[in-house]
């Protein structure tokens, strides 16, 4: 019969005797093993580390299994190694409690430093059933921790992570857009591991992401799938040609550019061009492209109007509306009648050619179908009935002599010159009346018949009408 019997563990945990507890964990016999070493857990204290984790390659599963509870009650960096380890036991039921250890102590514990070495370890080993908490870990509110969960989901290469990484990526570059702030180490890990995983084993993870209810999310997703560069993605692409969103439509379609996709001569193919603002190639779709051409219309910006008007135009297409979309449409064609049929969702549209646009006939004819509507403007023809009548005169039959005759008979009764006080009209090169000449020889503008706008030093610049040549007072 031996003289000491095995150490009373009950006894040397009441005692808080740490020194006692760790030489118990040497003692042969399993059970007191696994007593001493629940009985360690609960105490934390630094000097079991060590022999706790000697346990984990104990030939006893029971051993094992007490010795990864243990560590995972204490936490910390310095028990991640032989948790990790656990994971790959040959026992189910170590590998269930160290499953447990890992993923709801160490990846929540409040050491950020312990929750970094545990996502890279799980990287490192590739751990299959770490997809999803290394989602979590994404969203960890230590920015190196989300660094490192980003890099073990690429290295564990598991497509079920693409869309939260996309998720992750679109929220942190509007974060930047809106506020600033974003974190560019996380940006380029994510974009990293999406470089990784986005192959073609991925198509069906990328289309889930283009069912979230976030553009910024299915703008990546869709950029994503073009980069696989397989037409197996020519479907989910075309589908986005419908989006929403003009930026995600135009991914969508610059997508399908690089599979080497080839446009339909219909409504898919009049989409396609669409969302690459090609307008003309658009309306060579024919009929289709008329309701994408009129709704892109008042989004587009001002330099683009006039090829979507001139799309329209070739597409055979009459407004049925009488809205600013029509009035743009008919002064486009110089159709002024019809302008002032449309009423008054015109009158924008009539002044911003009034005021904007480049040939002073366009001006003039705009400025007469505003007066027509009841809105005349004193700016920038003073008499616009005047400068009409003389842009008729010589548009009209006749000679040049005669067309002057009609016009000196005209100017004279609209008072715009004396005839008796000897005074005589100047033309301007294009045969439109421009300076009266007083009997002494001095001549001034006839303003009343000449466009007029502010010049840089707010003065009054006269042009005109007919062929847009600048009068101004130095010039007489």
């Amino acid at each position: 019969m031996p003289l000491f019997g095995p150490p009373n563990i009950a006894q040397l945990e009441a005692k808080r005797d740490i020194q006692g507890l760790i030489k118990a964990l040497t003692y042969k016999d399993p059970e007191v093993k696994i007593a001493a070493a629940d009985a360690l857990g609960p105490l934390g204290d630094p000097m079991a580390v060590e022999p706790l984790a000697f346990l984990i390659g104990d030939e006893d599963a029971g051993v094992r299994r007490a010795a990864v509870r243990a560590l995972s009650a204490r936490g910390g960096v310095r028990v991640v190694e032989p948790l990790i380890a656990a994971l790959q036991d040959n026992d189910p039921g170590v590998r269930g409690v160290a499953t447990q250890a890992v993923y709801r102590r160490l990846m929540t514990d409040p050491d950020q430093d312990a929750r970094r070495e545990t996502v890279m370890a799980l990287g490192r080993i590739k751990a299959a059933d770490a997809v999803e908490p290394l989602v979590k870990a994404i969203m960890d509110p230590d920015e190196t921790v989300r660094v490192a969960s980003v890099k073990s989901l690429a290295s564990i290469g598991d497509v079920a992570a693409v869309a939260p990484l996309i998720v992750m990526l679109a929220h942190e570059q509007y974060r930047a857009k809106t506020t600033g702030r974003s974190s560019l180490a996380v940006e380029r890990a994510a974009s990293q591991a999406l470089d990784a995983l986005c192959t073609e084993n991925a198509i069906d993870a990328l289309q889930s992401a283009l069912g979230h209810d976030d553009a910024e999310v299915r703008e990546l997703a869709v950029k994503r799938l073009a980069r696989i560069g397989s037409p197996l993605v020519s479907n989910m692409l075309e589908a986005h040609l419908s989006d929403d969103d003009p930026i995600i439509r135009r991914s969508a379609a610059r997508g399908l550019a690089e599979v080497g996709w080839e446009p339909p001569s219909q409504e898919t193919g009049a989409r396609y061009w669409a969302a690459l603002r090609e307008w003309r190639r658009c309306a060579e779709c024919g009929a289709a492209a008329i309701p994408l051409l009129v709704a892109a219309f008042p989004r587009a910006q001002a330099r683009e109007r006039s090829d979507i008007l001139a799309a329209l135009a070739s597409v055979g297409w009459q407004p049925s509306e009488l809205d600013a979309t029509a009035a743009s449409f008919w002064a486009s064609q110089g159709n002024w009648e019809k302008c002032v049929e449309v009423g008054t969702p015109a009158v924008e549209v009539l002044d911003g050619i009034v005021n904007t646009a480049p040939r002073w006939r366009e001006r003039a004819a705009a400025a007469a179908a505003l007066r027509a509507l009841g809105e005349e403007r004193v700016v920038p023809f003073a008499r616009v009935q005047l400068v009409e009548h003389a842009l008729g005169v010589l548009d009209g039959e006749g000679s040049d002599d005669e067309k002057r005759a009609s016009l000196t008979t005209f100017l004279a009764e609209e008072h715009q010159f004396e005839p008796h006080a000897k005074q005589k009209v100047e033309w301007c090169q294009c045969g439109y009346p421009s300076t009266r000449i007083r009997k002494d020889g001095t001549r001034d503008l006839i303003t009343d018949v000449l466009g007029f706008e502010q010049d840089e030093s707010n003065a009054p610049a006269y042009f005109c009408p007919n062929c847009d040549a600048r009068r101004t007072a130095e010039g007489i």
